[in-house]
């Protein structure tokens, strides 16, 4: 497979110069001048490298580099610039860039190492990430996304827990992907979304006439992941009667449809999920313990995104860029008041909130920075409530200075010098804030 370059600058002709370059050296190219496409670009097409700059104006080449090595940790990038500092050099290769020149590029110096890239090329390392891979630069979520890759090649169950929004349908999706079975189905169901017939019929199928609307013959989910995967989510809130025959499936690998008596043979493996306390259903009665141990042969557990704070802007910038795409915007940021909020919000409806959020002020935002004022009204409403104990709190501290000062003050007989000593500041710090309180 040739050696693919992505090359990414806001100016085409250095664009389609440097692309002819490295097209006679042997290797392909794309390029683009708008770097917001870029993401798609590598989403949709086997890249081996990228090589753009760090000065852009629609969005900042850090800001690039940091989306796509959250995305895709070996892809090799090399930064170029026309502005060189040692400051940019150290944050370009902090957040992983793979080498850092100056422009114009010396071409032999640069031929040099793309070849050494290329010859030491992992097809397995540079192959591109299902797009629904999980984005973070969380320590424990780097240390669980390596968990899910050894977990990946195995046959064993896996329970993936977590609280609503927090990403095990991707950790579903990441272990079927890098497993032997990518290429067969893989198939999900919600086992709270249906009541127990309509779930075990979704689940092992029916037979004609096996209940009143059972006009046909039905193959479930069993019969068509064979050899593939089975998600099952929100497997706390199945009954113990179909916990039972999951139970059976997982040991035997044997099942039969509803209303028929052959014995079916599948070969799936399965991934669980809920956002319960299996534990406390155990102790309750509610869910089966020799069940539990058959699924959780391997255990993941995704933390809520409020233990994931440095993860909350990248994720609203992933999905920002996504929905500015989508919907033909020309956003390529979040205001500092936007941002701000974002850190500070809890978001109890983790990931999926962002998602929707972001989503939802892309399609009302008329800017090309998204503001706090497009969000919906139930977050300009805690914003505001925020703020509002923000100068609450600001002028409560005031008041505190106010009444250390006058303290000093009169302790020290209205001498300023000996206030501050008794402060501990200097005269004149306790000036300026005399002067800011209105105390001269």
């Amino acid at each position: 497979m040739p050696y693919q370059i992505l090359i990414v600058d806001d100016e085409e002709e250095i664009c389609n110069s440097l692309a002819a370059i490295l097209e006679n050296a042997g290797y392909t190219t794309c390029v683009t001048s708008e770097p917001k496409s870029a993401v798609q670009i590598v989403d949709n097409k086997q890249v081996d490298l990228v090589i753009m700059d760090v000065k852009m104006p629609t969005l900042d080449g850090i800001d690039l580099l940091k989306i796509l090595k959250s995305k895709f940790t070996a892809l090799p990038i090399l930064m170029m610039t026309g502005f060189p500092s040692v400051d940019s050099a150290v944050e370009a290769m902090k957040y992983g860039a793979t080498n850092f020149y100056v422009k114009p590029p010396k071409i032999p110096q640069l031929l040099a190492e793309i070849q050494q890239l290329a010859s030491s090329r992992n097809e397995s390392q540079t192959r591109l990430p299902c797009k629904n891979e999980m984005i973070t630069e969380n320590d424990q979520m780097i240390r669980i996304l390596k968990d899910l890759e050894k977990a990946a090649p195995t046959q064993a169950p896996v329970l993936v827990t977590g609280e609503s929004g927090t990403g095990k349908e991707l950790a579903g999706n990441a272990l079927h992907s890098q497993s032997g079975r990518k290429d067969q189905p893989f198939l999900k169901i919600n086992c709270a979304a249906l009541p127990e017939n309509l779930l075990e019929s979704e689940l092992f199928g029916h037979e004609r006439g096996a209940f009143t609307s059972a006009v046909a013959q039905r193959k479930g989910k069993f019969e068509l992941a064979h050899n593939g995967t089975l998600f099952l989510d929100e497997v706390g809130d199945m009954s113990l009667t179909t916990q039972a025959k999951i139970l059976r499936v997982i040991q035997e690998q044997k099942f039969e449809r509803v209303g028929g008596s052959e014995t079916l043979e599948t070969n799936v493996r399965i991934v669980a999920a809920t956002n319960k306390n299996i534990q406390d259903l155990i102790s309750k009665g509610l869910f089966r313990e020799d069940l539990y141990y058959r699924l959780s042969v391997i255990s993941i557990h995704l933390p809520p995104i409020r233990e994931r704070i440095e993860d909350i802007l990248l994720l609203a910038h992933h999905f920002l860029l996504r929905y500015a795409q989508q919907y033909n915007k020309p956003i390529t940021d979040l205001s500092e008041e936007a941002q701000q909020f974002f850190k500070n919000h809890s978001w109890p409806g983790n990931v999926r909130e962002i998602k929707n959020c972001i989503e939802r002020a892309v399609i009302f935002c008329e800017g090309e920075q998204l503001q706090l004022a497009d969000l919906s009204n139930q977050y300009k409403d805690l914003a505001t409530n925020s703020g509002s104990r923000i100068q609450n709190y600001e002028s409560s501290l005031e008041q505190l200075n106010r009444e250390m000062i006058l303290d000093a003050l009169s302790k020290s007989h209205g001498v300023k010098q000996e206030a501050a000593k008794i402060l501990n500041i200097n005269r004149r710090t306790l000036y300026n804030r005399m002067k800011k309180l209105g105390l001269e």
